[in-house]
């Protein structure tokens, strides 16, 4: 079954809470939903320009201020696809990791790097963590079920760094103990 573009989805989605031009799309998503999605600069432009093209989103306000800004709002046709995306099942995702893919594939000469790959993701893990309860201390009307809703997308995002923290805990004990085993406690 092909693929659904979800980066279209996404972007109409964020343009819904509010119009943002490709800028502020990225350094909006980057802040809030960065953890599970993100695209570049580029791809987000050019998927605006898509959207545009198909009718689902309008120019709301064009500016000039040392350089252009092109803000983008969801049209009422862009509100109709991402709702009727909003009642389709999620399609199975698609994990990609590279520090697994290297952990797998490599033997023991490898290990040294692998230490320091996995003190590097712990530390990631550490500082998103933070970020996270910044981002949670800032979200607004917790009894709101919009805020609710973006509680919980947080929540999932600290439990999930959480897991990631313990389990390179559990790796580099393992990697610094030649005689461990994965399995032993």
């Amino acid at each position: 079954m092909k693929r659904v573009n979800t980066s279209h989805f996404a972007i109409l989605g964020l343009l819904r809470i509010k119009p943002m031009s490709a800028y502020e799309l990225v350094k909006f998503s980057k802040e809030s939903i960065g953890l599970f999605w993100n695209e570049s600069y580029g791809h987000i432009h050019k998927s605006i320009k898509q959207l545009e093209l198909e009718g689902l989103v309008s120019v709301v306000e064009e500016a000039e201020t040392g350089r252009r800004k092109i803000v983008y709002g969801i049209t009422q046709e862009g509100c109709d696809q991402l709702d009727s995306w909003l009642t389709q099942p999620p399609m199975e995702p698609v994990m990609r990791n590279e520090l697994l893919m290297k952990l797998f594939v490599s033997d023991e000469r490898n290990v040294p790097q692998l230490v320091t790959f996995l003190k590097e993701e712990l530390e990631a893990s550490e500082r998103l963590t933070a970020m996270l309860a910044g981002i949670k201390a800032s979200v607004p009307g917790a009894d709101r079920k919009q805020a609710q809703l973006w509680l919980l997308t947080l929540d999932y995002g600290e439990r999930y760094l959480q897991m990631t923290i313990e389990w390179c805990h559990h790796a580099l004990s393992i990697l610094n103990d030649p005689h461990r085993r994965p399995i032993d406690e």
